[in-house]
Formats: structure tokens, C-alpha cells, sequence
């Protein structure tokens, strides 16, 4: 009886995972469908700069951007030169948020370009906007 219940945990814990995994991409290929052939050009030409061992700056442009509070939630779209993954050489998202100054200090919207940290390998502070 046992193992009929942990393999229904799990089933449902890969249903969940499958349907976000679904929801997400849907979500990315409706926005990269928005970009203009310019703003495509433009992620898909941005350098990679190397700052540190396994972590990068590249250009991102803000898709999406959702007040929460003191901050603002941001949904991000960089193209993936660099991790060797399913999504390796195309348009992809990335979240992260800004402050309220920040985001005013530097007249970020929807549309804008900015810096985008990456470290895969951190689990604190892997995506970030930098300045």
C-alpha cells in the first residue's frame, strides 16, 4: 500500500512540474511572437561577458514587469548562448525583480534592455539586474 501512494505523490509532483514546464514555454513563444525583428536582432547579437567562474552579464530586454510591493517582479527575455541545455540558441526567460528605486532611478520598462547576471550554479542571487 505503501508504494501505491508514493507513486501517486510522485505522479502528481511530475503532472505539476510538466504542466508549469508547459505553461512557461507557452507563455515564452507568446512573447518572443511580440518582439519586433530589431528587438530579436538585438538579444540574439548580445555579447557574453564572462565575470566570474560559471557566471555571465548579457543584454536582457523586460517582457514583463508586475508591482509587488516595495519591488517589482520582472520577467526577462536573453538569449541562451551558454548553457547547454534544451534551450541552448534560443529567446528564453528569466525572472528576477528590482526595487522600486532602481527601477526608477533607471526608467526600466516594459521594452527596456538591461544587464542580466546569470550563475546557474548559485542558488541565491543566480539572476540578477545589474547596474
Amino acid at each position: 500500500m505503501g508504494y501505491v501512494i508514493m507513486g501517486a505523490v510522485i505522479g502528481a509532483f511530475v503532472a505539476v512540474v510538466f504542466t508549469i514546464a508547459k505553461k512557461d514555454s507557452k507563455e515564452r513563444d507568446e512573447m518572443v511572437s511580440k518582439l519586433s525583428e530589431e528587438q530579436k536582432e538585438r538579444l540574439m547579437s548580445t555579447e557574453v561577458e564572462a565575470v566570474e567562474k560559471n557566471a555571465w552579464v548579457q543584454e536582457a530586454m523586460v517582457a514583463k514587469m508586475t508591482e509587488k510591493g516595495s519591488k517589482y517582479d520582472l520577467r526577462l527575455l536573453w538569449y541562451n548562448k551558454t548553457l547547454g541545455n534544451n534551450e541552448h540558441n534560443t529567446i528564453t526567460i528569466a525572472d528576477t525583480s528590482v526595487t522600486k528605486a532602481e527601477k526608477e532611478e533607471h526608467d526600466i520598462q516594459v521594452g527596456s534592455f538591461v544587464k542580466l547576471y546569470i550563475a546557474p550554479e548559485k542558488t541565491v542571487g543566480s539572476v540578477k539586474v545589474v547596474f
